[in-house]
């Protein structure tokens, strides 16, 4: 796990399946840091990283009210 916290801006949230990219992000940092605190434990086994947002083209994090469903 990842976490970068320099700079300011939109982090970029990343979901990794060993070399595979299979999720990302963009989100404010306090955002990004809570998403990746939640998520770590559902996504057992995967990295999630939180870097300094690039340019691309990323989705927006969803409302932190379906992060409950993201995983069963």
């Amino acid at each position: 796990m990842t976490t970068e916290t320099t700079g300011g801006g939109r982090k970029m949230v990343r979901i990794w399946l060993g070399d595979h990219l299979i999720a990302e992000y963009a989100a404010e940092p306090d955002r990004a840091s809570r998403y990746q605190r939640v998520m770590t434990p559902k996504f057992t086994g995967l990295r999630i990283t939180v870097d300094n947002a690039a340019t691309g083209k990323a989705s927006e994090l969803p409302s932190e009210q379906l992060w409950p469903l993201t995983v069963q």
